[in-house]
């Protein structure tokens, strides 16, 4: 019975491994640099299990994803429907990203009968119906892998074609001027906060599954820490925006800032933000304690924190241990 369980997750090992990105590249219209990002979107963790890779799943892309498509939503109801109220454009960006959506925009775009990999015994149109289901989750996963591999600028072009423009261009308005409220400004930032803190959560923070990562996300976007990284942004407001007045809130700061970024050159606009916001309010050794003292908590050794979080090899984990106990401020 054991021979025959390792047989078979050699088997899914092997199929996994040797898998043909291009009848899905063909299915989404776009060709991966790296296809092995796409595999890693398409894993359900019921299958990474199965196939004894439990911590290479969907789940990480996911939560970077979410972040994505909640921004290219906002962007564009910022852009195309400055003439609603908040309430109506959060209600419109709720009603775009409902389960049933992009469950059938998944099914659509012919992924559901193969994809993602499940482990699941359930059939999938027992599953399609299911409130939380895996292909709203791998749809979310897809979108940060596209982003990942292709950058934000195709990433939102994708959306925009596939999801944003079939359902909403036949409620556009034409509109001579561009006049959104401050509401929708401060919209605009909450957004891009979140984005650039799981942006760069994502390339910091290895291997680490999306419950720490969402309590990490929390502490640097709480009111206090906005409140904290206000004080020190003149530096940075200037650096941008030069002698223009900057907001008394820092969510509407970000978005003037992304706005001016994007006046310049709209491809590389949230790259420059998102770099931006980084350099200049995150803290890297205090985000990486943090981090450390999340796993520790939860049980993760000190071996496991050095190779898979903080992402020393074998060949350099002393390195990555003095590293360690500089960090978390402790004599060897």
């Amino acid at each position: 019975m054991v021979l025959l369980r390792a047989e078979n997750i050699l088997k899914l090992q092997s199929m996994s491994n040797n898998w043909d990105s291009s009848r899905v590249e063909s299915k989404i219209g776009i060709n991966f640099k790296h296809d092995q990002t796409l595999r890693l979107a398409l894993i359900h963790p019921s299958y990474a299990k199965q196939i004894n890779e439990p911590e290479n799943d969907n789940q990480r892309l996911e939560f970077l994803g979410e972040a994505i498509l909640n921004l290219v939503i906002v962007e564009y109801l910022y852009w195309h429907f400055s003439h609603f109220q908040l309430g109506k454009l959060k209600a419109l960006r709720d009603k775009i990203t409902e389960t049933d959506r992009l469950t059938q925009l998944w099914y659509d775009l012919q992924l559901g009968e193969a994809y993602p990999f499940l482990g699941l015994k359930e059939e999938r149109h027992r599953l399609r119906i299911k409130s939380s289901n895996p292909f709203e989750k791998a749809f979310k996963a897809l979108v940060g892998a596209i982003y990942l591999d292709r950058g934000f600028s195709q990433a939102r072009n994708w959306l925009h074609k596939h999801l944003l423009v079939p359902l909403l261009k036949r409620y556009l308005k034409p509109e001579l001027e561009h006049s959104a409220s401050d509401k929708q400004l401060e919209l605009l930032g909450e957004s891009l906060l979140q984005t650039v803190t799981r942006d760069y959560l994502y390339s910091q923070i290895l291997q680490v599954q999306p419950s720490q990562l969402r309590l990490l996300e929390r502490k640097l976007t709480a009111k206090e820490s906005q409140n904290k990284y206000l004080k020190l942004s003149k530096t940075a407001w200037h650096e941008v925006c030069g002698d223009r007045p900057q907001p008394k809130s820092f969510k509407t700061s970000i978005a003037q800032i992304y706005l001016h970024f994007d006046s310049e050159n709209s491809k590389s606009s949230f790259r420059k933000t998102s770099s931006h916001l980084a350099r200049h309010f995150f803290d890297d050794d205090e985000v990486m304690r943090q981090a450390i003292a999340l796993l520790l908590k939860d049980g993760k050794p000190q071996k496991w924190i050095i190779h898979n979080m903080m992402g020393y090899p074998s060949n350099k984990y002393n390195q990555g241990r003095e590293r360690y106990y500089e960090l978390i401020g402790q004599p060897k």
